[in-house]
């Protein structure tokens, strides 16, 4: 578990070594700290100076001796709150110099002819990036997606996108599988400005994402972390039709209606429990 901890933090598995076996030592030259990690000297001495560049050990001079200490368990803390800032005031920094830009940036970036724009998206920042792009919307997003993708890696990235497009007032309609987590989400529809449609997900159930807003189209594979963004008036009206021809389907088709009350999506919840 320690060994995992110290891995996330950032450091690699010849460093802890040295490390966990320099924190048992307390003050020791290089050779001593070799023979208890059973790492060869030159190793050892290139991986304590390694954790001293990151600040989890310091190193001093004692005769012709170099001696390597280990930082306590609460410096490394300081450590990691130092680089954070450091890292924070770095892109800050990036930010103001790009916002002095941004008028030129804009200037040369403007498309030219009529001619659909593709953009491509991978990895976890890559889907975070377009999937913010949904905030410039300036009308109602068409969704189709499936809540059971939302928690997990990107659960805290999609309490924050929520709170922002709340605060936006960006509305969704969205049609979406009745698992427990799109039910659940459905009953918080007034709350977050959101009108839901479920459909059966034993007969219908997916987990890749459509989004339609404006001139543009969005299709997100969260699982493959992959997204691909069309940038097209003719495209976007396409699939605006196809989303409302499928919302008025899922009028018809939304367990919901099945129930006593329309309205009674937790009697709806407890039946799937």
């Amino acid at each position: 578990m320690l060994e995992k901890i110290l891995e996330k933090i950032g450091l690699s598995e010849k460093e802890i070594r040295v490390y966990l076996c320099s924190a048992k030592m307390g003050t020791q030259p290089a050779s001593s700290i070799a023979r208890r990690a059973q790492l060869p000297r030159n190793t050892t001495r290139f991986m304590l100076d390694k954790l001293v560049e990151k600040g989890f050990a310091r190193k001093a001079t004692r005769g012709n001796m170099q001696l390597y200490s280990p930082e306590s368990p609460e410096r490394l803390i300081e450590v990691l709150d130092y680089q954070k800032a450091e890292i924070a005031e770095g892109y800050d920094k990036k930010i103001e110099l790009v916002k002095k830009a941004l008028n030129e940036l804009q200037a040369r970036y403007k498309p030219k002819g009529d001619k659909p724009k593709v953009s491509y998206y991978e990895g976890k920042a890559g889907l975070i990036t377009m999937y913010g792009n949904t905030l410039k919307s300036t009308e109602t997003i068409r969704s189709l997606g499936c809540y059971d993708i939302y928690f997990g890696d990107f659960a805290e990235f999609f309490k924050s996108h929520h709170a922002k497009r709340l605060e936006k007032k960006i509305k969704v309609r969205r049609i979406q599988p009745d698992t427990p987590a799109g039910i659940a989400k459905a009953m918080r529809d007034k709350i977050e400005v959101r009108e839901s449609r479920l459909i059966p997900h034993k007969k219908y159930y997916y987990t890749p994402e459509i989004l339609t807003y404006d001139n543009r189209v969005q299709i997100i594979s969260w699982k493959e972390l992959l997204g691909i963004s069309f940038e097209s008036e003719e495209i976007s009206k396409a699939f605006k039709v196809i989303f409302d021809l499928t919302w008025e389907e899922a009028g018809h088709i939304d367990p919901r209606k099945k129930a006593k009350d329309k309205n009674d999506v937790e009697g709806l919840t407890k039946k799937r429990k």
